[in-house]
């Protein structure tokens, strides 16, 4: 099964001529498909066209847009990996969950019965954002 391949005839039956597709998933390989778990979807056209009105002047014969929505799961392997190694302050191993290491804190945070731990978890994540927030303002 190839999965870039599927993904491209999905993009075709949504409109989208077959070198549009294969375009736009080797635009996307590198995120959609690498390591983790996530789900892929085509955003409802009325809601891309309510939320992103496009207007061209003058007006094509035909417009079709096709947006992929992905969104990242985070499983319970996951977060006991995470777990284990933000316990163990392996931050090299930690920061090997690179951009899916926000999303799987916040959730490990929610569900910490352990003030303390959950206190440590919280404190890492707020490194991450310190990080964040400091690769968006160098892009500035």
């Amino acid at each position: 099964m190839n999965l870039g391949r599927d993904l491209e005839g999905i993009l075709v039956a949504q409109g989208l001529y077959q070198d549009e597709a294969r375009a736009m998933v080797e635009t996307w390989r590198n995120s959609w498909f690498e390591e983790g778990s996530r789900l892929l979807y085509i955003v409802p056209s009325a809601f891309v066209n309510e939320v992103l009105p496009l207007s061209i002047n003058p007006a094509p014969a035909q417009t079709v847009r096709v947006f992929v929505g992905r969104l990242e799961l985070v499983t319970q392997s996951n977060r006991k990996s995470s777990q284990d190694r933000v316990c163990n302050t392996r931050r090299r191993n930690i920061e090997a969950y690179g951009r899916f290491l926000e999303p799987i804190l916040a959730t490990m945070i929610k569900r910490e019965m352990n003030p303390a731990q959950a206190g440590q978890l919280q404190s890492y994540l707020n490194v991450v954002y310190s990080r964040l927030l400091e690769q968006n303002l160098g892009r500035n």
